[in-house]
């Protein structure tokens, strides 16, 4: 096949109309020819169904989870230049030579914007209501995209006093171990990607800070240790001991029932 045929083999004879791109699907964001620059004639752009790829929506504490599925499932469809500024919009305007002077909308204009909206589209939907503040006044997938690196990734004393003002405020409550333990090791994993990591004896006094009572003994042991414990090692001795704790627990509220079914005298 030469390079015409193949070219002709990934275009689509006729381009439906801007209208039915960009409207409202209940089921798919529909599969679009994408122009790119260069020698590059078309492109597929199926960003159907992003949130049963990107299941986690983006907060104040997991933008860096967030990112780490988002940035792959955009490369993957091949439209992560949209993204990072590297294809920016043309100018919305070219001059018609059949017309004069006088100016039109630049076909090219029509369709990058109605590709990026796609793409701004699947963005804003992988966003929870606590961050999407942040990019109301955003028009583009590039503009959404630099503006949570900033207010999310940022290294600003801001924003390290705010992760560091949640670690203190940081509680298990009712929560069980593994949840309580995963929410101390997102902020953990955001001081990082600040660029202000916690050292581990730090992170070990906040969660041992946040613990329910019952683990009141635990604590006194385990903050006796020469060196601070890893994460894996930590969660492992807040498991064990939620296990045992709960096993007790049960043990005593079924010692009645058996003593006065067995034990008492007929």
């Amino acid at each position: 096949m030469d390079s015409t045929a193949a070219v002709g083999a990934f275009s689509s004879p006729q381009q439906p109309p801007l209208a039915e791109l960009v409207s409202d699907s209940s089921s798919q964001v529909p599969t679009v020819p994408l122009p790119l620059m260069g020698t590059h004639t078309t492109a597929i752009v199926p960003l159907a169904n992003t949130h049963q790829v990107v299941s986690l929506k983006l907060t104040n504490t997991n933008y860096l989870y967030w990112r780490m599925q988002m940035k792959p499932y955009l490369l993957g469809q091949g439209v992560f230049h949209f993204v990072d500024g590297s294809v920016p919009c043309p100018p919305s305007h070219i001059f018609d030579s059949s017309a004069g002077s006088s100016s039109i909308i630049s076909p090219s204009f029509l369709r990058w914007k109605q590709h990026d909206q796609l793409i701004l589209s699947a963005l804003l939907s992988s966003l929870s209501v606590d961050v999407l503040h942040l990019v109301v006044d955003c028009s583009t997938s590039h503009c959404v995209w630099r503006t949570l690196e900033k207010a999310l990734a940022s290294p600003s004393n801001s924003r390290i006093m705010q992760l560091h003002g949640s670690f203190q405020d940081l509680r298990q409550g009712d929560s069980s171990v593994s949840l309580y333990m995963q929410q101390a090791k997102s902020l953990f994993d955001e001081l990082v990607a600040a660029g202000r990591p916690m050292s581990l004896e730090d992170f070990n006094l906040y969660v041992f800070r946040g613990l329910r009572g019952e683990f009141k003994d635990l604590v006194t042991s385990l903050i006796t240790k020469a060196e601070p414990l890893s994460y894996a090692d930590l969660h492992s001795h807040l498991l064990t001991h939620e296990f045992l704790h709960k096993n007790s627990f049960h043990s005593m509220a079924a010692a009645p029932s058996l003593l006065s079914s067995s034990s008492l005298p007929q």
